[in-house]
């Protein structure tokens, strides 16, 4: 779940990152959640707040992609930043991102990782 003053930019970056829709909105508990494929058991949820409180604990996701290149360009398109870009002594690669709100996650290419 995210909290955020905005959820619709949220929405929007992760949906278009991810290829997915967003269910439509439930004024009662503000939440708008992205469903990536019908049946499958994973979502994403989008929670309005009136002010992100500066005690959340820090999380992020990681994003299994076939391109690391192609999707850093899309997150940048899309008004999300680089942060970091590391590699361990066997050469599994991952990058840090945020997205246009500044909530971390990373991207990785899954090799059995």
């Amino acid at each position: 779940m995210f909290n955020s003053e905005n959820p619709e930019q949220l929405i929007s970056f992760w949906g278009k990152l991810l290829g997915v829709e967003a269910h439509p909105h439930n004024e009662a508990t503000e939440h708008i959640w992205l469903f990536p494929t019908p049946g499958e058991k994973f979502k994403l949820g989008f929670q309005r707040v009136a002010k992100r409180s500066a005690d959340s604990l820090e999380i992020h996701i990681d994003v299994a992609v076939d391109d690391l290149n192609e999707t850093e360009e899309l997150v940048k398109q899309l008004g999300g930043s680089h942060v970091k870009t590391s590699r361990t002594g066997g050469g599994f690669e991952w990058r840090i991102l945020r997205d246009p709100q500044g909530n971390p996650f990373c991207i990785f290419i899954d090799s059995g990782h």
